[in-house]
């Protein structure tokens, strides 16, 4: 499966509140042709834990989350070559957007590596090309 857009956290997180950017995020997420990498899984995990201890959510309701994900987007793993772009990305942004974080740029390099656009809320990306602003 090749993908076109590359789903941020923001934009899964929407997704699954339910939101009107959730909405907007559903056409990406459900095209058939959307990646999701391995660091957004990483912080979703984070964020349903928080859920979860908030008593908002269940671990069964995440492990259904999880598995939606695997079979509705591809899995894009960060690998030597993805890790290496990711770096180059977040020395250059960090000197140009307050806060930039690494995974910020690690989405950012899985997207501009497959020629995909980011699809996110989250406004450090709101002056950079190929991405989808909820």
């Amino acid at each position: 499966m090749s993908y076109s857009f590359v789903i941020d956290t923001f934009a899964w997180v929407e997704y699954l509140i339910g939101s009107t950017r959730g909405r907007s995020a559903k056409k990406y997420i459900e095209s058939g042709k959307a990646g999701t990498p391995t660091i957004v899984l990483a912080e979703l995990s984070k964020w349903f834990l928080r859920e979860v201890e908030a008593r908002r959510r269940t671990l069964v309701e995440m492990n259904n989350v999880f598995e939606f994900i695997r079979a509705s987007t591809l899995s894009i793993d960060l690998d030597e070559r993805l890790a290496k772009a990711a770096g180059e990305t977040d020395f250059v942004m960090k000197k140009k957007i307050q806060d930039w974080p690494m995974a910020d740029s690690i989405v950012y390099a899985t997207a501009k590596a497959a020629g995909a656009t980011v699809v996110t809320g989250d406004t450090h990306f709101k002056l950079l090309e190929n991405v989808t602003l909820l």
